[in-house]
């Protein structure tokens, strides 16, 4: 008798060769929630700006610029703040994101400096000197 595809103890081979993310990641998530927090928002406006880590990209304007978004948009509540902040993050910046420790952060202020310090451009200095 043959082995089809239906057969459980069959394993397919080729899964092993794909170059799969780890899917476990996904369900990550850094923010701790408190029970007292209000209730995410149904709807969002469409503006939310966007950060992908590329070399162009200013982590501390980034940060100014969603204060300044969240303030535009009447959103005050700093838990409502926190949740929002993942929906800025595209690309690299995503992969930081999921990879973080689970239920780490209680508010903005922490996740931000985390944020600043992962991707802080280094700080480059002029090794010319007048004399």
């Amino acid at each position: 008798m043959t082995q089809g595809f239906c057969d459980p103890n069959r394993q397919l081979w080729f899964i092993a060769t794909l170059d799969l993310p780890d899917l476990s990641c996904l369900v990550n998530d850094p923010i701790n929630y408190l029970p007292f927090w209000p209730p995410m928002l149904n709807k969002l406006p469409s503006d939310i700006l966007k950060f992908e880590a590329e070399s162009k990209e200013d982590p501390s304007n980034h940060v100014m610029t969603y204060h300044l978004w969240c303030a535009s948009n009447s959103i005050v509540d700093d838990s409502i703040h926190l949740h929002l902040f993942q929906r800025t993050l595209i690309g690299l910046a995503t992969k930081w994101y999921i990879e973080l420790p689970r239920a780490s952060f209680y508010n903005l202020s922490q996740l931000a400096t985390s944020f600043l310090t992962h991707f802080q451009f280094p700080v480059r200095y002029d090794n010319e000197r007048n004399y």
